[in-house]
């Protein structure tokens, strides 16, 4: 495949991510970020190249900065990584490129996108994060990567004044479409800016600069990316006999979820720290809510579940199991195909050469079968609570009249009065079959939607 071309103007800010091969954990250790921040201080002093934001994160360093000459982001990017997979191999006892590839980059239009671009890199963590530039450019710590960009510098004549314009910006809403059109962008190499700046920047060029899909992404693909499983097939093996798998290190998987299903005798666990609530529409089911419309409250900047119990549920990832359309009662095994856990070069083999399944994907079964008979079991008590008329709609919102804001809605939660108001066969039945306990954990839970608030809140101070 042909290398995308590269565009330069001169002072123009380029927004750069460079990622791992096959999911590789570039950071393993503390020491590994402060070798790997060391490096980009040296470069720094070395290259044509001002950093004003960064950020790096277990398997990707991305960045933003103003090249000061045509070849100065290459140069940069082949001395960053030939510094870092060297010190890297040696220390590891490997060999081969870190690196997923070269480098992607997009040309931002600083003067509508400058800004939009920081925002985007340094709100992926948490304020606290020490590998980023947020210390910098929010808070005014001493950080020698960063130069500060010429408009940074205008947002006030004192370090204080500058402090505070970035601030407003930094913690005002999102841009959902602004967030998609960077996402985009860098990934397919294309312009970060104004439709007349990049008209004007083709004509310059002679090239085309911007995507026909630009704007809002399409309805299926925007749902594709809020699923936890991106593309279920069919585990064949045939097909997958090289496939290998690695361990879970991480629930970015999950991270665009807003809804986790969970099993009935994980109920009072996972209630402990957030809402379990039912959802709407037909063939009720329990679910933990762990968002206010945005991303994932329950796992932090490192991909963690923030609470000591992992729902069931994603645990299980990324295999599945489904019904075959012949025979209900007969299960086929799935996987996520394009779930990054899966490799044919790193990982243990899902099937033995001789074609019988491996000890690892044994145990994947186990587990999928454990978890699918309690899923039978959760899905029963969910038909029976919903039959008995006793839940009712609910929404999160925010604000009254005119001003009231939709954060969350589409779920069901028992409403206690009709509880209350059942007939005592019913109750002394619920009470023997563990019906009334897992109702009792599901409106104790209620109480953690303020927790969702004080995350959110103090993820964004």
């Amino acid at each position: 495949m042909a290398r995308k071309v590269r565009v330069f103007i001169e002072n123009a800010p380029q927004h750069v991510i460079l990622k791992s091969i096959d999911n590789i954990t570039l950071f393993k250790e503390e020491q590994d970020y402060m070798v790997f921040l060391e490096i980009l201080k040296e470069l720094s002093l070395n290259h044509d190249m001002d950093i004003h934001s960064y950020i790096l994160m277990p398997r990707y360093f991305e960045f933003l900065a103003t090249p000061k000459h045509a070849d100065a982001l290459s140069k940069y990017m082949q001395s960053l990584g030939r510094k870092y997979v060297g010190y890297f191999n040696k220390k590891y006892n490997r060999t081969g490129t870190l690196w997923e590839g070269r480098y992607k980059a997009s040309l931002i239009e600083d003067k509508n996108y400058l800004f939009e671009v920081m925002k985007y890199i340094e709100q992926q963590v948490h304020v606290d994060y020490a590998y980023s530039s947020v210390g910098k450019n929010l808070f005014g710590k001493a950080d020698s990567i960063v130069t500060q960009n010429e408009l940074y510098k205008k947002l006030g004549y004192t370090d204080e004044k500058r402090l505070e314009q970035y601030s407003q910006f930094f913690y005002s809403g999102v841009n959902n479409a602004k967030k998609e059109f960077i996402t985009s962008s860098l990934e397919k190499q294309l312009v970060t800016g104004s439709v007349d700046f990049i008209k004007n920047l083709q004509q310059l060029v002679g090239m085309t600069l911007i995507s026909k899909e630009r704007g809002r992404p399409k309805k299926e693909d925007e749902e594709k990316r809020k699923k936890m499983y991106k593309n279920l097939v069919v585990l064949d093996k045939e097909q997958h006999k090289d496939l290998k798998i690695s361990p879970i290190e991480n629930l970015f998987f999950a991270k665009q979820s807003a809804f986790i299903p969970v099993l009935a005798n994980e109920v009072a666990l996972v209630g402990a720290a957030f809402p379990v609530v039912f959802t709407s529409g037909e063939n009720t089911s329990l679910v933990s809510l762990v968002s206010l419309g945005g991303e994932s409250l329950a796992i932090n900047a490192d991909g963690k579940w923030i609470t000591s119990y992992v729902p069931s549920y994603l645990r299980k990832y990324p295999f599945s199991l489904a019904s075959t359309k012949e025979n209900p009662n007969q299960k086929v095994i799935l996987i996520d195909a394009e779930s990054s856990l899966f490799s044919k070069s790193k990982g243990k083999q899902l099937f033995k050469k001789d074609g019988e399944k491996s000890e690892t994907l044994a145990h994947a079964i186990n587990f999928l079968t454990l978890h699918e008979n309690q899923a039978v079991v959760t899905s029963n008590v969910a038909k029976v609570i919903t039959d008995s008329g006793i839940l009712e709609e609910r929404e999160i919102s925010v604000g009254e009249g005119d001003e009231k804001k939709v954060l969350v809605n589409g779920f069901k939660v028992v409403d206690r009065d009709k509880l209350n108001a059942l007939s005592d066969d019913i109750l002394a039945d619920w009470v023997r079959k563990g019906i009334i306990s897992l109702i009792d954990a599901h409106l104790k839970s209620l109480d953690n939607i303020q927790a969702l608030f004080n995350i959110a809140h103090q993820r964004q101070s």
